[in-house]
């Protein structure tokens, strides 16, 4: 590839899909209520595991098939897949979700790494926690590694600051839809659309060597 890029990181919440937490989203159809959960956290008082754990004990019992009932993606997510295998390059999904969203979207990527609620005779149990707000560039580190790819190597998608640490590491980085003005200030390139065919467009020409990567110098560029 022109550009040299060889691998894309994604974000999944906010990014792939409409919702920004999958987490929220489950109190919704639940009809749970996470408001204190989060107030703790957010306070300091319980770790970000506690946190989890104390979501999923919320949900103790609720039934797979209402908690993996399906979704929809934001539209383009087919020519995202496309885009991604034609170019040849490794596609990464890390998320501080849940894997209710794996089952739809993780064919679209190489690896699809995110918190995983475990069931026990197919009602909710418990949960377990692998991607927290503060650790995903540790994960995508060892990937990378596994993979023989270079941070200057690869292009991150995010949307929230939970992927700052990813996209500051990246060797070009894509605020898409950011939620945060800092996200935004830390990007290369900002994307605010309705769907991630623009995001496409982008990565296609960013991907093909069409877009000159080192005069952006994080310029903030914005498109709709």
């Amino acid at each position: 590839m022109p550009a040299g890029y060889r691998a894309v990181v994604f974000d999944v919440d906010g990014v792939i899909t409409p919702f920004r937490s999958a987490w929220q989203r489950l109190h919704a159809i639940l009809e749970t209520q996470g408001g204190l959960n989060r107030a703790l956290y957010k306070l300091g008082l319980i770790d970000y595991y506690e946190w989890a754990l104390y979501d999923a004990l919320l949900w103790h019992g609720a039934p797979r098939r209402v908690v993996e009932a399906c979704f929809r993606t934001l539209r383009g997510f087919e020519e995202l897949c496309s885009l991604l295998s034609e170019a040849g390059v490794y596609s990464i999904a890390v998320s501080a979700g849940i894997g209710y969203t794996r089952a739809p979207l993780s064919r679209c990527f190489h690896f699809y790494v995110t918190n995983e609620l475990i069931f026990e005779d197919n009602a909710v149990r418990t949960v377990a926690v692998y991607v927290a707000e503060s650790n995903k560039d540790e994960i995508v580190d060892k990937i990378l590694e596994l993979l023989g790819v270079g941070w200057r190597e690869t292009v991150a998608v995010g949307d929230s600051v939970s992927d700052l640490p990813v996209l500051k590491r990246a060797g070009f980085s894509i605020a898409f839809n950011p939620s945060d003005e800092e996200v935004a200030r830390s990007a290369h390139v900002v994307i605010r659309a309705r769907s991630l065919r623009p995001l496409v467009k982008y990565l296609r020409a960013l991907l093909a060597g069409l877009v000159d990567a080192g005069s952006t110098q994080r310029h903030k560029a914005s498109c709709s």
